[in-house]
This record gives C-alpha cells, structure tokens and sequence, in this order.
C-alpha cells in the first residue's frame, strides 16, 4: 500500500445553526498531521468545514501528497437498507440517493428529520429511523425507539456488534445519537466524490490506492486515553483532544506499517452494503499508539 503524506480526522456535527464563535463541543473539530506534528481547527459549520477540505485537497493534489481523511459517522446502513431506498445493495447507491434528497444550508438550517420519515415510508411498519425534537412532528418518524416494528432491518451493522459502545446509525436525536451525522455527513461526502473524481475513493466500497482516500473513524475507541489527557489538561475541549490523538495514532500505525492491516481488516458479506471503521479489528494497536503520542498531543 503507498503512503499517506498526511492524515486528517473530523469529527463531524449535525446541528441546526452554525456553532459558536468561540471554540466549543459538539461542533465541527479537524485534526492533521504532518512533517511539523498535528495541528488543529474549529469549525463553525459544515458548508464551512466542505470549503476547509476542498482548499486542504486542492493543495495537497498540487504537491503530489496522498491524503487518508476520516470521518466520525457511519458510512453505510445495516443489510437490506441500500437495496430498499436505492434500488442497489451498494452503499454509495445510498450515497447518490441521499445527496439528492438532503438539503443542508450554509447556516446549517437543514431537512433531514423529513428526509428520515420518506425513508421511512418505504419500510413496512414503523421505522427503521427514530428521534427527532419534542416540538416536531413528521408523520411515520416516532419520538422513541421503542415504537418502532415490523420495518425488517437490523438494528446495527456487523462491525458495530464489535464495538458494542457504539450508537446505531437509526437514532437521529438526543443524547449519542450519530444517525443525523450519517445523513447530513454522507450527503456532503457525495458532493466530495462528484468534485475529485477519480482523484478521491471511498474505503472499503472502493480501490483505496487514490489520492484521497475517505475513511470511516469512531474517535471513542480511544475514550480511556483522551480521557487519561484530558486529565493532564481540562481545559481541554474532549472533541479536539479526540481528533488529534486519533490523527496521530494512524499516523503511528502508518510509521509502525500496521496501517495496512487495520485497512485490510474490514470482512463480512454485506461490506459493500454496510461498511467498517477504520480500526476495527486492530483496536489494540490503534489504542497503543495512542498511549506513545499522548506525550506530544498539543508539542
């Protein structure tokens, strides 16, 4: 497998308006590293963060540099989802769909609560997405789990019966929740891919020897060491502290020529339907490498 020249990890967010001005949590956090360690960004929007990216892309296909980009949001659907609302058992099928269907304003003001309930229609029964504001009503999308049935997909993908502290990717609201990242997330993604072409894949669904190579990332595989730094530092924002330690331990697994195994680790029979997360599988070493940066997370 060629080299990354850099890697770039984003923790994504799915909120209504822009974030504050002042750095905060739950908010759009870009971590990367290269020859001078890892640096990082606070970023108060997605349309933001989507023209943040494209720039960093740009100059990085300029100097002949090969980037991996992680980003914290499921990038495909349990078995059976991609087929139903897309006509093809293929994520990106999903991908195409939903970049037709989403619209996400540059104020962060965007659908994706009614966009869940479409999809949900095309189920039988109740669900299979849930959650949404008190205040808001849309028919066919309840306000609790629990009053989903009979819709006939599985709760999570394979990978995330590995990673048991994971959320799934149908909770779209309150506490966790990481569903309405995958739709708004996915959506810009798309616009990503019809922009680089053939410059930029998508890891696993597609040939990873790119110049871009987009990857899924779940930054709380390492919880018990961003939690050991944040104790070293609360001032700390855990969002940041999250995307810089995992930035660098990929950068680590790189150096370490483990990189390759943690991208060869994603199986299954429903991959190109469901996904992985870059990591899985070799959790142990992702998380070691982790522990020897700790020291030089903010150097």
């Amino acid at each position: 497998m060629k080299a990354f020249d850099r890697i770039i990890v984003v923790d994504w967010s799915a909120r209504s308006s822009l974030s504050p001005q002042r750095p905060s949590a739950d908010a759009i956090w870009i971590a990367e590293v290269g020859l001078g360690g890892v640096e990082s960004r606070y970023i108060r929007g997605r349309s933001l963060a989507m023209a943040a990216l494209n720039a960093r892309f740009s100059v990085a296909l300029d100097a002949g540099e090969r980037l991996l980009v992680g980003f914290d949001f499921p990038f495909g659907y349990p078995v059976g989802f991609a087929d139903q609302v897309a006509g093809e058992a293929n994520a990106l099928a999903v991908w195409r769909m939903l970049a037709q269907q989403i619209e996400d304003g540059d104020d962060n003001r965007n659908n994706r609560f009614p966009v869940a309930a479409k999809l949900n229609a095309r189920f039988p029964g109740t669900g299979p997405f849930w959650g949404c504001p008190q205040s808001q009503h849309y028919a066919g999308l309840p306000h609790k789990g629990t009053a989903r049935e009979g819709h006939g997909l599985p709760e999570r993908r394979l990978v995330e019966t590995h990673i048991r502290s994971t959320q799934p990717c149908w909770k779209l609201f309150t506490t966790g929740s990481v569903g309405s990242q995958a739709l708004l997330g996915i959506a810009r993604l798309e616009q990503l891919r019809r922009r680089w072409g053939e410059t930029l894949s998508v890891w696993p669904f597609e040939a990873g020897e790119t110049p871009i190579v987009l990857a899924e990332i779940y930054p709380s595989l390492l919880n018990l060491q961003v939690d050991a730094a944040l104790r070293k530092r609360p001032e700390a924002i855990k969002d940041d502290v999250q995307v810089r330690l995992l930035a660098l331990a990929l950068t680590q697994l790189q150096r370490q020529g483990l990189l390759g195994a943690g991208l060869c680790a994603a199986k299954g029979p429903d991959l190109m339907q469901e996904g992985w997360i870059l990591g899985v599988g070799v959790e142990d070493a992702v998380r070691a490498a982790a522990k020897d940066k700790s020291a030089v997370l903010f150097a």
